[in-house]
């Protein structure tokens, strides 16, 4: 008969180990553990911090590398025209950008893959050493980073440089500076 009050007393036992269990944290465990994971969480930030200005720098490359294989495709479209150098101001940028954007309405005369940039692309100029911008140097855009003097398409990345899409005048013609 001992056996019996053997078990029973490891169900006993059992039982107090379950309802301690039960008690939760204490009051010292919870402080540890919420700094920890304060201090996790502001590593965390600062490491996401890096990221987002990394990417922002990717995002415009990428840009660049877009608007400037476009050029060769209008090039390649239109070998008889080329872009001057003009002043230097934010309008070249814009009269080289228009043109990348730019389909002849009528479709016998429109070129193949035009247009070469998306027409809803509207970015605004900065002037700003603070911002981002895209410079056209005369022959290629160039991205200007920040604490870089110079104007040029501001960009942008939270989507709001895309707008309706530009509308050409009946006449305009691509190359027509």
């Amino acid at each position: 008969m001992k056996l019996p009050r053997l078990i029973s007393d490891h169900g006993k036992l059992a039982r107090q180990r379950t309802s301690r269990s039960r008690s939760g944290f204490s009051m010292t465990e919870m402080v540890i553990s919420i700094a920890i994971l304060g201090v996790l969480a502001g590593i965390m930030m600062m490491s996401l911090g890096g990221s987002l200005s990394a990417s922002k720098e990717t995002l415009a490359v990428t840009r660049v590398e877009k608007l400037n294989s476009a050029l060769h495709q209008w090039s390649m479209s239109y070998p008889e025209m080329y872009f001057p150098v003009n002043d230097g101001g934010v309008t070249d940028e814009l009269i080289v950008l228009r043109d990348l954007q730019y389909r002849n309405p009528n479709e016998k005369k429109a070129t193949t893959g035009s247009p070469y940039m998306p027409p809803q692309y509207n970015p605004k100029d900065s002037s700003s050493d603070e911002d981002f911008r895209i410079r056209w140097n005369g022959r290629s855009f160039e991205l200007l980073r920040p604490g870089q003097a110079g104007n040029g398409l501001l960009m942008v990345f939270d989507g709001s440089d895309m707008t309706e899409p530009v509308k050409f005048d009946e006449d305009y013609k691509p190359g027509s500076f």
